[in-house]
């Protein structure tokens, strides 16, 4: 029942809301160029920052099913939503990745990258300490959060692509889930990305670092809090690897090179 009532209120309000921030942003010129060289506006993702703390928050509450877990998620999407949004508006354009990020960080210069890393990882902190038991599961759910924040950024490069990876990775993550009393908060998101993913798709707008932030930290909290120790082990391994193939290879190569992955990155794309 929580779930259903979280996925139908998340769709339901998307549909509403999002015509709203498209004008806003648009109007006030908070546009880039797409990979199409077209001004499309950026920071779509505030709607997911929006929707996604109304529906969890009035939802659990109305169900009674609110908890120290719940809020510490909330000022999480909440906290790393703001971030975002920060590197949308004056990111720098010169240092990416996440060893330039920490390279300047270690260097005493604040990048907004940087700053991700920071909230990330406090956030990730925060929410290990509330629900690990021991040092070792502390260290490994708070790597499982921070990593999984920044993943979708990496796959954030052509539309639509970014959302397909949260939606596979979120039923993944549902189909293995161990604690089903928190899987309203993934479908809850899953209900926005849904309403959302067609205009993406069609290159009309761009969720930016403040909608991968908030997609990416959810797949990592939900996945700390409904998996078995076991698994976590190897969703880390598996976000390991991707972080280190990321620092030397484009993935929009590998996906170019692959005719699987190539179509399935295509699809509904215009």
């Amino acid at each position: 029942m929580l779930s259903i009532l979280s996925f139908v209120s998340s769709s339901v309000l998307t549909y509403i809301v999002m015509p709203m921030f498209y004008d806003m942003l648009l109007n006030n010129n908070c546009t880039e160029l797409n990979y199409n060289k077209e001004q499309i506006p950026i920071g779509m993702g505030l709607v997911f920052v929006f929707i996604q703390t109304f529906t969890i928050y009035i939802v659990s509450f109305y169900m009674e099913s609110m908890d120290v877990f719940t809020l510490a998620y909330i000022i999480s999407i909440l906290s790393i939503g703001i971030v975002g949004l920060l590197d949308d508006i004056i990111g720098e354009k010169k240092i990416k990745g996440f060893k330039g990020h920490l390279s300047s960080l270690l260097k005493r210069k604040l990048t907004t990258g940087g700053l991700k890393l920071i909230a990330g990882g406090i956030s990730g902190v925060l929410i290990s300490i509330l629900i690990s038991t021991g040092l070792v599961q502390i260290i490994i759910n708070t790597a499982i959060i921070g990593l999984f924040t920044n993943l979708i950024n990496i796959f954030d490069l052509r539309p639509g692509r970014a959302g397909k990876v949260f939606v596979l990775l979120s039923l993944i993550l549902l189909f293995t889930s161990r604690a089903g009393g928190y899987n309203y908060i993934i479908i809850s998101l899953l209900g926005i990305i849904l309403v959302y993913l067609p205009k993406d798709l069609k290159a009309k707008v761009m969720m930016g670092d403040v909608g991968s932030n908030i997609l990416g930290i959810t797949l990592g909290i939900f996945c700390t809090i409904t998996q078995v120790l076991e698994a976590r082990i190897l969703y880390l391994t598996f976000l390991i690897m991707i972080h280190i193939i990321s620092e030397f290879y484009s993935f929009t190569d590998i996906i170019d090179n692959n005719k699987v992955l190539c179509y399935i990155d295509k699809l509904g794309r215009k």
